[in-house]
């Protein structure tokens, strides 16, 4: 994989991981960094392109009649390069590498920014002037405007053969945890039982918890002399006696 182009990537939400593409930059010691890729800046302000925006540096006089929520300059679309993106993207699949590179190359897509900018009128008296400032912090907070995945992909493909490896490897994992889980609670439970009622029965009832159908969906209590099983997920339980 080279600088400068797109690739695909596992975004290894804990609880949900997805698929997602970017602008491959480099490979670091532990992982690879990628670039977030957005559309290109469609705001006008006072008719100006926000990016050519520049804050002004000469205060001028208020309107006449001014307060708090009067508006001092205008916020607008660029109508014809809105349609133009909506039309673009809107026919693109996220599964089309080139097209996405494309779309790069021609600027149509670019790099997201470290920060958000925004305008805020600077008061000063009975002045004012229009600057573009930056947020004290990234994009989103805990966000950054750069991925550091382990593993990048030359196709979508190749990306969803990795993920579904990754949801096997961790339902697996989540099963193996859940059986723990369900033999400790076994062990407690016996461990109950025979100092009420001695250790003759103790492999029996063992073996009846084990073969138990998906016995990791349900909880085992100890009450009053009994061993109870009841499922996790039911709100009002239904206990069935065991031993």
């Amino acid at each position: 994989m080279q600088s400068g182009e797109i690739c695909y990537f596992v975004n290894d939400w804990p609880l949900k991981p997805y698929i997602t593409f970017g602008l491959y930059e480099y490979k670091g010691m532990c992982a690879h960094t990628v670039s977030k890729l957005r559309t290109p800046e469609v705001r006008l302000i006072n008719g100006v392109p926000f990016d050519d925006f520049e804050s002004e540096t000469e205060f001028k006089k208020l309107p006449k009649g001014w307060a708090y929520n009067t508006p001092l300059w205008e916020e607008s679309v660029d109508q014809v390069k809105y349609r133009e993106y909506k039309f673009l993207f809107g026919s693109v699949k996220v599964t089309d590498r080139l097209t996405i590179q494309k779309l790069y190359d021609n600027g149509l897509l670019v790099k997201a920014p470290v920060v958000d900018l925004f305008i805020e009128a600077e008061i000063d008296h009975d002045k004012y002037r229009i600057a573009k400032k930056a947020h004290g912090w990234p994009i989103c907070y805990g966000e950054s405007n750069t991925y550091h995945p382990d593993e990048v992909f030359e196709s979508y493909e190749k990306a969803s053969m990795y993920l579904n490896e990754l949801k096997a490897k961790r339902y697996q994992d989540g099963m193996y945890c859940d059986l723990l889980d369900a033999f400790e609670n076994i062990d407690w439970v016996l461990e109950k039982y025979e100092i009420d009622h001695g250790g003759r029965e103790i492999e029996t009832i063992r073996q009846k918890l084990l073969s138990s159908p998906r016995i990791w969906e349900y909880m085992l209590r100890y009450y009053n002399g009994q061993i109870l099983k009841g499922k996790r997920d039911e709100k009002n339980k239904t206990w069935e006696v065991v031993a």
